[in-house]
C-alpha cells in the first residue's frame, strides 16, 4: 500500500476508533451515570498531578519503568469508575498534535470503559460499591486484564495500518517484554482499591501519595547515581588520554637523553610494590604508579643544553632550569582529572625529609607519605640504571647507599619497606634489568588508569 494511503488509512482508524470510543462513554454514562462526590474529584485531582509529574519525570531504574500513571488511573478506576479515571488520565493525552491527542483520549475511553465493564461484571462498578472480598480482587485482575490487552490492541492495528507491521509481530516485540510491569502495575492498583476499603479514602490516598513520593525521591537518586557515573566514565576516559600523552612527553624525553623514560619504567614498577608493602589502598596504589611514571615529564621543557650536560658543569641559571622541572611536571598533571593529589606528589618527588631537596624545601612530616616513597624509589632507580652521566652501581651498593639516605634526606619507614621489597624479589628486580621495567605501552597506560 502506497505511504499516502497507509496515512489516510490510519486517519480513518483514528476517527473510527473514536467515534466508537464516545459512542461507548455516552452508553455507560446512560447505563451507569456519574456518581459525584467531593472525595472522588479529590481522588481524581490529586492522582491526576501524580499522573503529570510521571509524565514529566519518567520513573526509571535501569531497564525498569516504574508506570505510575497506569497505576493511578486503574487506582481511580477501581475506586470511583472509568468517568473519574478518565479525569486522571487527562494528562497523559495531551500532544500538541490534535490527531494523536484524538487517538490517545480514544484509547484511554475505550480501554477505561472495557475495564470498567470487567469491574462491573464482578460485581461492584467501583470499589465505594463494594466490600474487600475475593471477587473485588477478581474484579481489579479482569479490569486489569482488559485495560492492558485492549491498549495493546489497539496499538497494534494502528501499526499494522500505518506501517504494515504484523499484529502478532508487534504483539511479540513490543507488548509481551512489558507484561512483567503491568502486572506490577495492577496488583499496585489492587493494594490502593483495597487500603480505600479497608482503611478509608483520606488514609488511602496518603499511602498512595507517600509511596509515589518515594519513587520519585529513588528515581532521583538513581539518576544522579547514573549521572555521577557517566561522568566518573567521561573523566576517567579523559585522564586515560591525558596520561598516556603525558607518557609519550616522558618517552620523548627519553629519546633526548637515552634514560628518562627507562628510569620512569623502573621507579614505577619500585613504587607500586612498595606503596603495596606500605597497605596503601589500590586506588592510591595505581595513582602513585601513574605519579612515579609520570614523575619527570616537566624534563620535556628543559633545553637540551641543561638536559644533557652533566649537573657539576651547570652554571646557576641551569640548575635553576633542571630544578624547576617538578614544577612543570605538577602543571602538566594537574590538569588530568583524578590526579590533581599526585602532581603534588609529583612536584615534591625531589624533596628530602632533612630539608635539603626541592623546589619548596619541604622537610619532616610536612612531606606526605606518598612523596617520600617516590623520592626512595626514584633514588634506587637512578642507582641501578645506567645514566647519561654515570654508570650503574651494583645492587649491594645500591642498596648501602640506600641505607645510608635513611634518617637523613629519606624516611627510613620507606627504606626499610623498600629494602623488605627487595629481599623478597631476585636479582634481576634489584638491578631493574628484566621484562617487568620495560617503559609501558599505550594500551598498558590506560589498563593501569583503568585499575586506579
Amino acid at each position: 500500500m502506497p505511504g499516502s494511503l497507509r496515512v489516510d488509512a490510519a486517519r480513518l482508524y483514528i476517527f473510527g476508533l473514536s467515534g466508537l470510543a464516545f459512542a461507548l462513554l455516552g452508553g455507560w454514562i446512560y447505563l451507569f451515570g456519574v456518581r459525584f462526590s467531593w472525595f472522588a474529584l479529590g481522588m481524581s485531582a490529586v492522582l491526576s498531578i501524580m499522573c503529570a509529574v510521571s509524565r514529566r519525570f519518567r520513573l526509571s531504574f535501569g531497564r525498569n519503568e516504574v508506570e505510575v500513571g497506569d497505576v493511578a488511573t486503574l487506582a481511580a478506576l477501581a475506586v470511583a469508575g472509568p468517568v473519574w479515571a478518565l479525569l486522571v488520565a487527562a494528562p497523559a493525552v495531551l500532544y500538541r498534535d490534535r490527531l494523536r491527542m484524538l487517538y490517545e483520549a480514544a484509547t484511554y475511553i475505550i480501554i477505561l470503559v472495557a475495564a470498567g465493564l470487567a469491574l462491573w461484571l464482578s460485581g461492584a462498578s467501583s470499589v465505594m460499591d463494594a466490600k474487600p472480598g475475593p471477587e473485588l480482587a477478581y474484579g481489579i485482575f479482569a479490569a486489569g486484564a482488559a485495560y492492558y490487552s485492549l491498549d495493546a490492541l489497539i496499538n497494534s492495528l494502528l501499526a499494522r495500518i500505518k506501517y504494515g507491521t504484523p499484529v502478532v509481530h508487534t504483539l511479540r516485540e513490543s507488548m509481551l517484554p512489558l507484561i512483567p510491569s503491568d502486572i506490577a502495575a495492577v496488583i499496585t492498583a489492587a493494594g490502593v482499591a483495597y487500603a480505600v476499603a479497608v482503611f478509608g479514602p483520606a488514609t488511602a490516598l496518603v499511602l498512595f501519595s507517600g509511596a509515589f513520593a518515594a519513587l520519585m525521591t529513588l528515581h532521583m537518586i538513581h539518576e544522579r547515581q547514573r549521572e555521577s557515573e557517566e561522568l566518573r566514565e567521561e573523566n576517567r576516559g579523559l585522564r586515560e588520554a591525558n596520561a598516556v600523552f603525558a607518557a609519550r612527553l616522558i618517552e620523548t624525553v627519553g629519546l633526548r637523553d637515552g634514560y628518562t623514560h627507562r628510569h620512569a619504567a623502573a621507579a614505577a614498577v619500585y613504587t607500586e610494590d612498595v606503596a603495596r608493602e606500605f597497605g596503601l589502598e589500590q586506588e592510591k596504589v595505581q595513582a602513585l604508579k601513574t605519579a612515579a611514571l609520570l614523575q619527570n615529564v616537566g624534563l620535556a621543557g628543559i633545553p637540551d643544553e641543561v638536559l644533557l650536560s652533566p649537573p657539576g658543569k651547570l652554571n646557576s641559571l641551569g640548575k635553576m632550569q633542571l630544578e624547576q622541572h617538578p614544577m612543570h611536571g605538577e602543571r602538566l598533571i594537574s590538569g588530568i582529572p583524578g590526579l590533581e593529589e599526585a602532581a603534588k606528589w609529583v612536584r615534591w618527588h625531589h624533596e628530602r625529609v632533612d630539608g635539603s631537596g626541592y623546589p619548596d624545601r619541604i622537610r619532616g612530616e610536612w612531606l606526605p607519605v606518598e612523596a617520600r616513597i617516590l623520592a626512595a624509589t626514584g633514588l634506587y632507580a637512578e642507582m641501578v640504571l645506567d645514566g647519561p652521566h654515570s654508570p650503574a652501581l651494583p645492587a649491594q651498593e645500591a642498596r648501602f647507599r640506600l641505607t645510608s639516605e635513611a634518617g637523613k634526606g629519606l624516611d627510613p619507614e620507606v627504606v626499610k619497606v623498600l629494602l623488605r621489597v627487595l629481599d623478597r624479589e631476585d636479582g634481576n628486580y634489584a638491578t631493574a634489568s628484566d621484562d617487568r621495567f620495560a617503559f609501558p605501552e599505550p594500551s598498558e597506560v590506560r589498563r593501569d588508569e583503568k585499575a586506579g
